[in-house]
């Protein structure tokens, strides 16, 4: 089953590079959703890999799941295999 995953790091001059923020998204309905607001495609047609989140999408996807990101971050969202 897939599911979405969203991480966010310090931006790429800080010198760490640690993950500071991670949330996996529940449910495929939520999954649908959120592919939808950041893709405008379904979750079964998203690319493998990661993609950088801009802050309006950060802003959209914070709104739509009642998350509280933290500022300061890069945030990036990929595909995520459950087995």
């Amino acid at each position: 089953m897939l599911f979405l995953s969203i991480t966010g790091f310090y931006p790429g001059h800080v010198q760490d590079d640690t993950l500071q923020f991670e949330l996996d998204i529940d449910g495929s309905e939520m999954n649908e959703k959120v592919a939808q607001l950041i893709e405008s495609k379904p979750l079964s047609e998203l690319e493998p890999g990661e993609l950088l989140l801009r802050e309006d999408q950060v802003a959209a996807l914070g709104a739509l799941l009642d998350v509280s990101f933290p500022s300061g971050l890069e945030y990036f969202m990929g595909t995520c295999a459950k087995y």
